[in-house]
């Protein structure tokens, strides 16, 4: 079994391992052979995995609505997630609060948006966190993903195109409609953020990718896990940790598991020390790292021979960065 590890985000300030040196990280990627390459978005990178190609956006509205349980078809969609906005003195800024929305709370905010909108723009919940719109003609828009507009002012990452002015008129009755709805009453009573805004974004149409290259995709990344559903691949939400998936998986192929660097410390205790004693053991012949973060894509791949290298030393993660 190769297994490929995905991390988008690994060299990220949020990831608590950094800052603990994870000893078995720290071995795989001392030991194997290393590439350092250009930052790659999480979106793109999965996308170029498959041989999918990019639309106005990286289509990631169709894919994920596939893994949501929902039937794409030949619509276009976008994702339309609920998002809290916060207002500066001067600035609109898109918060990177969690806003841990209920299924009630987002089929009330989603019927009241129905109501006013009609067919023009029917809004799709079939997750309280992913909210998603379709059209039957693709709008000529552009837009960024909310990773991307976190903690921003919010000027530059509105739609652009041909039909922005349209977009962006959307998007403020919705703010309206969102602002004194009885959902976000009770929220901010109970001190919660409100939900005042949706964000556009991700839109494309379904696509059967071109490439199949992994045998299984595990992942609660719902972009990655719809993205193995349209190549016809197994695909299978991520399980406790590397020594239960192993056990799970056959002997040959190729894994792609992708992973939250927001897990931190986790990490090193479920991921890396088990994957690195698997690859001591012989029960995988080879793994990739993949390591993303702002500046750089970190990629190692280590086989079990690698690691009789003794005189490649431990030294801290980031230290491959400079």
């Amino acid at each position: 079994m190769h297994c490929s590890l995905f991390i988008p985000d690994f060299f990220s300030s949020e990831n608590a391992a950094l800052a603990s040196r994870p000893a078995a990280a720290e071995t795989l990627i001392a030991r194997g052979r290393r590439e350092r390459k250009a930052p790659v978005a999480r979106e793109a990178w999965l996308f170029e995995r498959f041989g999918t190609q990019r639309q106005l956006d990286w289509p990631v509205a169709p894919y994920t609505l596939l893994a949501d349980g929902g039937a794409p078809g030949g619509r276009f969609w976008m994702r339309a997630d609920p998002v809290h906005v916060s207002v500066g003195l001067d600035t609109l800024a898109l918060d990177g609060v969690t806003l841990d929305v209920s299924r009630a709370e987002a089929e009330a905010l989603a019927a009241t948006l129905n109501r006013h909108f009609g067919e023009a723009l029917a809004f799709q919940t079939p997750l309280p966190e992913r909210w998603y719109v379709g059209f039957p003609q693709a709008p000529d828009v552009r837009t960024t993903p909310p990773s991307a507009a976190r903690g921003t002012a919010l000027a530059d990452k509105l739609p652009t195109g041909a039909e922005a002015t349209r977009f962006r008129a959307l998007l403020n009755e919705a703010q309206m409609l969102l602002h004194e709805h009885p959902v976000n009453t009770e929220r901010e009573a109970r001190g919660a953020p409100t939900v005042n805004s949706v964000w556009f974004w991700g839109g494309g149409s379904l696509e059967v990718p071109r490439a199949q290259p992994f045998s299984i995709v595990l992942a609660d990344d719902p972009l990655a896990r719809g993205l193995a559903v349209a190549a016809s691949m197994p695909a299978r939400r991520l399980a406790g940790s590397a020594g239960t998936l192993l056990s799970a998986l056959p002997t040959s192929g190729k894994a792609l598991v992708v992973l939250d660097a927001s897990h931190g410390a986790e990490l090193e205790r479920d991921w890396f020390a088990p994957l690195l004693a698997a690859l001591e053991e012989g029960r995988i012949g080879m793994l990739s790292l993949h390591l993303a973060g702002g500046d750089s894509l970190l990629e190692v791949e280590t086989v079990r021979s690698d690691l009789r290298h003794f005189w490649r030393t431990r030294r801290p993660v980031e230290s491959y960065l400079a």
